[in-house]
């Protein structure tokens, strides 16, 4: 599988509903906040930034200090791109610069 990246949303493959996460931190282990744990407006935001690779991990910077919002670590096996790899609507990063 082609590496995930911050700010990008996969699904969990382990779960039988394939729950959508936000990639928060890349490891190891993949840290995300569900989806539907988010506010209406960070999902709004995440609408908005289809094609923004640099909104979309600023979004992901902000969830991720976030207090509030409950964080999952996952294995990298135990997720799936959505709609291909890389954030939604951005051509997949090249090498490691990005």
């Amino acid at each position: 599988m082609t590496a995930v990246e911050v700010g990008e949303v996969v699904s969990l493959t382990e779960l039988d509903s394939e729950p959508a996460l936000l990639v928060l931190d890349v490891g190891e282990d993949l840290t995300g906040a569900l989806l539907a744990d988010l506010a209406n407006e960070t999902i709004q935001r995440l609408k908005a930034t289809v094609g923004d690779r640099e909104g979309r991990r600023e979004i992901a910077t902000a969830v991720a200090n976030a207090e509030d919002i409950m964080t999952f670590a996952v294995p990298p096996a135990e997720v799936a791109h959505r709609n291909g790899p890389g954030i939604q609507g951005c051509t997949p990063p090249q090498g490691g610069g990005e």
